[in-house]
């Protein structure tokens, strides 16, 4: 793909010659390299410095990236997802990091840094997609709409962000044209995209299919190719995620491997209010200051309705010649499947996850003419430069604190989480079995039960919780800091609460001997050989 062809170029808004004499120096390899690397690189700069302490501490890493993190320490003992641990999506996510963390070390500041790479890949991508439909400026939008609108709520480098990666690239080369090459292509990076997230994948699938009965029917391709481009776009897929999935089914076993991968995300994964609809006012609730009232309505107005919109508004323009419309129905298509991929669990991170393609088309409809269209455009830009600026500044310039854990140096920005962790460093070593807050990977430290956390919902089934039981009793294990009670009830009453037997072991076992300034909870086993000292934050009588 040369970066000095784009169709979109074939447009000129303004008329002017000066416009005109932009648009061909815009066309040029220098200028467009440019463009590639600037936003590339303000896109890791704005993520690196919003996880990391100037020069180099990382701030520690939560949200699910600490989740993955932690399988891949599995993975490098010799366990394996969904028959040692419980796992929802296929393995792509844990290999990566288990890679990284054998090659790298257990530290903390790998998920940060994959998060700040990853981003700057979307950013590269989403640049190039642009540049397909679109010149000078307008092509650097969308990635400044990522970086200063997706990326503020979505910085969490879990398998969502990583099959992004992998489905923009599967659009870039898809847009390079339908020849059987590109199609074999498109299918396998479809197969990796289904290796991180399986409904992704499938989707994007699903989006390229119809394309290309799209395209057919539109007259430009011979009709007997488009059945043959399916059929090797699906059968590309389907044996790249058969591959990669082959030996965990062989392992794991057949019914295992779909309960995990198919039947518990469907029946169970929505039970918390987190991974359902419920999430949008949960979000809302979450978000303080500028978030809640630039990002939040920004990303919820944009991202599921600007690829809907586009085909509604668009679809009696599409035999016009002057506009590449292949190209942004494509873009289009893509970007609304991927939305359909999550729209059962629609929360800003996910939201974020998913967008870049609505940002592309949200860029080619803000560069024609028209003054309003003119003031909504800079007031995004500046908005959009204002939110990816503020919050690296704010976290390099307010309070933190850092400890040499065992998985390396590690800011804190929250005191009350600080005097916690300084706690647990005293009164933890590495290797040693513990279960509750997610300090496996800060720590060195191993769980003994297939899950991280308990949930008074369906989503935590019955035989994990006895899994987890026999583990805590198998290792003995010392001490565990578990949420307060506030937040995961042990006991409703529920039928969906199956923490009976968890709480009756607690209880039987354990003592409540302090709780942390946040709430999170101290429980020490009755019979340890040493007692630990209390935590002299509030002691419980």
């Amino acid at each position: 793909m040369s970066l000095s062809s784009t169709p979109g170029a074939q447009i000129d808004s303004s008329g002017s010659n000066q416009h005109t004499q932009s648009e061909n120096t815009a066309r040029s390899p220098a200028h467009s390299l440019t463009l590639l690397a600037s936003i590339s690189i303000f896109t890791f700069a704005v993520c690196y410095f919003r996880s990391f302490i100037f020069p180099s501490v990382p701030l520690l890493p939560g949200g699910d990236a600490i989740g993955f993190a932690n399988a891949a320490t599995r993975i490098l003992a010799g366990q394996l997802p969904y028959r040692d641990y419980l796992q929802v999506v296929p393995p792509g996510t844990d290999l990566t990091y288990a890679l990284l963390l054998r090659e790298f070390g257990l530290h903390t500041w790998i998920p940060n840094i994959v998060m700040a790479t990853l981003a700057a890949i979307v950013a590269l991508l989403i640049t190039l997609i642009s540049m397909r439909v679109m010149q000078g400026i307008s092509a650097a939008l969308p990635g400044l709409f990522l970086v200063g609108f997706l990326l503020p709520e979505s910085l969490d480098g879990t398998h969502h962000w990583f099959s992004t990666v992998t489905a923009l690239l599967a659009l870039l080369v898809l847009l390079g044209g339908d020849t059987f090459p590109r199609v074999a292509a498109a299918g396998a990076l479809c197969g990796v995209t289904a290796c991180f997230t399986q409904t992704k994948g499938a989707a994007i699938l699903a989006a390229f299919v119809v394309y290309l009965i799209w395209k057919a029917n539109r007259g430009s391709d011979p009709s007997r190719d488009w059945v043959r481009h399916c059929l090797l776009l699906s059968g590309a897929a389907a044996g790249i995620f058969a591959v990669v999935n082959a030996y965990f089914v062989w392992a794991v076993g057949l019914r295992q491997w779909w309960y995990c991968i198919v039947i518990f995300p469907l029946r169970y994964y929505p039970t918390p209010a987190i991974n359902n609809w419920r999430i949008l006012a949960y979000d809302f609730g979450w978000r303080t200051g500028l978030s809640r009232w630039i990002a939040y309505p920004f990303v919820y107005a944009s991202v599921p309705f600007t690829c809907i919109v586009f085909l509604m508004s668009t679809r009696r323009r599409w035999k016009d010649k002057t506009e590449p419309w292949p190209e942004l129905v494509l873009i289009a298509l893509t970007g609304f499947f991927m939305f359909l991929a999550i729209a059962q669990s629609p929360s800003l991170k996910r939201l974020g996850s998913v967008g870049s393609p609505a940002m592309v088309l949200l860029a080619w409809m803000l560069r024609h003419p028209g003054r309003v269209t003119r003031l909504i455009r800079a007031g995004l830009i500046i908005a959009a430069l204002m939110m990816a600026l503020i919050t690296p500044v704010r976290t390099q310039l307010r309070w933190h604190a850092s400890l040499d854990l065992p998985g390396g140096r590690t800011a804190f920005e929250d005191k009350m989480q600080y005097q916690e962790y300084s706690w647990a460093l005293e009164h933890t070593r590495p290797g040693q079995f513990f279960f509750g807050m997610p300090m496996y990977l800060p720590f060195h430290l191993r769980n003994p039960g297939p899950v991280d956390g308990l949930d008074a919902s369906e989503y935590t089934r019955p035989e994990q919780v006895a899994a987890l039981v026999q583990g805590l009793e198998a290792h003995q294990v010392p001490l565990m800091i578990l949420p307060s009670e506030e937040k995961y009830p042990l006991a409703s009453g529920l039928p969906s609460n199956h923490l009976a037997p968890f709480r009756d072991y607690l209880c039987q076992n354990y003592q409540r001997t302090s709780i942390f300034a946040n709430g999170d909870e101290l429980w020490q086993r009755r019979d340890a050989a040493v007692p630990l000292a209390r935590c002299a934050l509030e002691t419980v009588r």
